[in-house]
């Protein structure tokens, strides 16, 4: 491994003081020397701006970057603009890594690959508490040519493996010669339509099995913690570019299309959870009147068959849609979501 290549770092910051500290110290002490740490404050409103300028101040690895805010594609981009590295790696504000996660990505990319990728593990907390912890390794290890990893992509996709930036390594070349940047139209899935564009890309791709990314969960920005009107129209969007591109590339068969369509159609049982969210703005009428709009979709009649191969409530749903039954998922939701609240303590928020 030549550890003079330079890692660039981008880490998007807003709001984040309570964090900040545990996740900029994890990387700065990475084993893996030549490293530069690129924080772009995204116009937060707390102290986050004055925490990255300390770590500046001590350490000429560390570089700041003050922007309005704009959103972490916004803001990840021009961090891509100001790196200097061979590879680019990115983090969130309020996560932290393993000590030798830049080290292992970097001997895993250097075996001829574009693209490296490793575990994570999942820490959900509330407040200062962890109330789980669990880890993903990944199932496999070591260098695959694009091929070869495609034919694994459902096994991957479906734990999140591709979905997120934060657990891999990138070749700043090929970003670049791509003219690759983060959709800032999209406000939800833009870290998966990047993955999934440099992907193709890559003649090959090396997993590395280790948790070695620590994701924080507070549940603040998860699916299910806010009301999201336009969750499914976006769950639409980010399913059809992964089918898309796995029709593309000769991928969306076999393994990979059940394991992918089994994941389509357990998001679509989110989205119907969405619409009784305790913050919901909308009415009775206009929440029949989506759950009609999402029944009536004609991809989801051609995937009915992926609803049967689920739980008891999976199945449930899918005879319901099957009969387009727009009144009884109504009745279904408002019965386990009243169920649901008189069971959750009131000093809980929703989860």
């Amino acid at each position: 491994m030549d550890s003079t290549k330079l890692v660039s770092i981008i880490v998007p910051v807003y709001n984040a003081e309570n964090y900040l500290h545990k996740s900029i110290d994890s990387l700065l002490n990475q084993t893996y020397p030549a490293i530069e740490l690129i924080l772009v404050n995204d116009g937060s409103i707390d102290s986050s701006g004055e925490i990255c300028e300390s770590y500046a101040k001590k350490d000429i690895r560390v570089k700041v970057i003050h922007q309005p805010n704009t959103g972490p594609s916004a803001a990840r981009n021009r961090g891509m603009k100001e790196a200097g590295g061979e590879f680019l790696q990115f983090t969130d504000s309020d996560d932290f890594i393993d000590h030798r996660m830049t080290e292992r990505l970097v001997q895993a990319i250097a075996s001829e690959s574009q693209l490296a990728l490793c575990g994570y593990q999942k820490i959900l907390t509330r407040g200062n508490r962890i109330i789980k912890s669990e880890v993903f390794r990944m199932p496999r290890n070591g260098t695959f040519s694009n091929e070869q990893f495609l034919k694994n992509f459902g096994e991957l996709y479906q734990h999140y493996y591709i979905h997120f930036i934060w657990n891999k390594l990138y070749d700043a070349h090929l970003i670049n010669e791509s003219g690759l940047v983060f959709d800032t139209e999209v406000s939800w899935g833009e870290d998966l339509l990047f993955n999934l564009r440099y992907i193709e890309k890559c003649q090959n791709i090396s997993l590395i099995p280790d948790a070695l990314y620590y994701y924080i969960d507070s549940n603040a920005s998860s699916i299910t913690s806010q009301f999201r009107p336009n969750l499914y129209d976006n769950m639409q969007l980010m399913q059809g570019a992964v089918r898309e591109f796995l029709q593309r590339n000769h991928a969306y068969t076999g393994k990979n299309k059940v394991l992918f369509e089994n994941f389509y159609t357990s998001r679509v049982l989110t989205c119907f959870w969405n619409l009784f969210h305790p913050n919901s703005t909308l009415t009775p009428e206009l929440t029949k009147q989506h759950i009609g709009e999402i029944i009536r979709n004609e991809w989801l009649h051609e995937r009915a068959c992926y609803f049967q191969a689920g739980n008891l409530e999976k199945k449930l749903i899918g005879s319901m849609i099957k009969r387009q039954s727009a009144g009884w998922l109504y009745r279904y939701y408002s019965l386990k979501s009243y169920v649901k609240k008189k069971s959750r303590p009131k000093e809980k928020k929703w989860v």
